[in-house]
């Protein structure tokens, strides 16, 4: 995904600065060093990872949960319906059977899960699953779709997640791709939520707008086809944006005013090194948790899960990726918060520092999500949470709004003697 970086951030920080002119919004020291003091406050949302290994085989794998455990309160496992098995003659029951385990160890270690059944191409959310492509069929189809939808009622009837996401990105799909499928999939969503709801009461039900995509689309209003519990968030801010700093505070609070579902980060991240897509550094991606904790705080987000805990060694054959798909996910490759060998970066301390903060008690278990705390706004918290540019820019207003009525005021005294 490429966006228009000085079109993108040009208009986030021009709607970011007309809301918070038109909320009053005080910039006083006190409420710039907000966040610094608050360290020790509840968090609202719970974290996790998803135990993507950093190469393709059952022991990364083991590693990798057995890492992210020290620094996870849920796992995400976010896959695409086993279409190569279930289209060659495979069963639903025996593929459930193969993912027991994981869903096991994963819970055995105090972690509870985030399952999203993906309907789209993982790297290419315009398109439909790679397996399902290749096997020349479609969700279009009747039989497909019937499939796809038994394969989700019966990952809620076994498994029983905590959060059940049934789309991802799904606007871009609605952005960049065919409408048809886009509405087969609202349908889809819309229908088998319900049966999830029957199959398994305790699950909070989602799909996940692609925030930059949305921010670009004006696509707010289409949360509203969605019959679901939360919204889910997945943001890759350095597409946008040169430093975690630029991400403004109106990022997150334009979803929360959009709407009254619960927020979920269910994917996202920053790289530590630059890529073909965005900015990145060691330094700038510890900054960057450190900022989206604090704006989803701002929101009274439920969730934060990321996919890439690890960084992948996409040099391994074991990914045996054809080298257009390779080429996509190398910039994801350095999003972890350790290296493929599990060495802690900076960012894996700015993670453990949110992580460490107690979790604020839910005030329910779903449903609608808190109003965002525009009262407070000119007590700080919010303010705290704004673009330093932003800032910036504001203060810089004030002041030349200030030395215009100076020199106005003394021209007019001038004349009068």
């Amino acid at each position: 995904m490429r966006l228009s970086r000085l079109h993108f951030t040009t208009r986030i920080c021009l709607v970011t600065f007309v809301v918070a002119a038109a909320s009053g919004i005080a910039l006083s020291p006190a409420a710039l060093h907000a966040t610094k003091s608050g360290d020790s406050l509840p968090r609202t949302y719970a974290m996790g990872w998803a135990p993507t290994p950093p190469v393709l085989n059952p022991v990364a794998r083991i590693a990798t949960i057995q890492s992210m455990s020290s620094v996870s309160e849920y796992a995400l496992l976010q896959e695409e319906v086993p279409w190569a098995a279930l289209l060659a003659g495979g069963s639903i029951s025996a593929e459930l059977d193969s993912k027991q385990p994981v869903v096991d160890y994963l819970r055995s270690l105090g972690m509870k899960i985030v399952w999203l059944v993906d309907p789209l191409d993982g790297l290419d959310r315009t398109k439909e699953p790679p397996d399902l492509v290749a096997a020349g069929h479609s969700l279009l189809e009747p039989p497909i779709l019937a499939t796809h939808e038994a394969w989700v009622r019966a990952v809620a009837q076994r498994f029983h997640p905590e959060y059940f996401g049934l789309a991802s990105e799904i606007n871009t799909l609605a952005a960049q791709g065919s409408p048809v499928l886009y509405n087969a999939i609202v349908s889809m969503v819309n229908t088998v939520t319900p049966d999830i709801h029957a199959l398994d009461p305790g699950s909070q039900v989602f799909v996940s707008f692609q925030m930059e995509i949305a921010w670009q689309n004006d696509q707010f209003p289409l949360i509203a086809n969605f019959n679901v519990d939360a919204l889910g968030l997945s943001s890759y801010p350095s597409f946008a944006f040169a430093h975690p700093a630029d991400i403004p505070a109106l990022y997150y609070q334009g979803f929360a005013q959009a709407t009254s579902l619960p927020l979920l980060q269910v994917e996202g991240g920053w790289s530590s090194v630059s890529s073909a897509y965005g900015s990145g550094s060691p330094t700038d991606q510890a900054l960057y948790y450190a900022r989206v904790g604090a704006l989803l705080d701002g929101v009274h987000a439920k969730l934060w899960v990321g996919i890439v805990y690890a960084d992948l060694n996409l040099a391994d054959p074991s990914w045996n990726l054809p080298p257009d798909r390779q080429a996509v996910l190398q910039n994801f490759a350095s999003q972890g918060i350790t290296t493929s060998d599990f060495t802690p970066k900076p960012a894996y301390a700015a993670w453990q520092l949110l992580f460490d903060r107690p979790l604020a008690a839910p005030a329910s278990v779903g449903g609608v999500a808190e109003v965002p705390d525009t009262a407070s706004l000119g007590h700080g918290r919010s303010v705290a949470q704004l673009s330093e540019r932003a800032v910036q820019l504001m203060i810089v207003a004030a002041v030349v709004l200030v030395v215009i009525g100076a020199a106005w005021l003394l021209g007019r005294k001038q004349r009068a003697t």
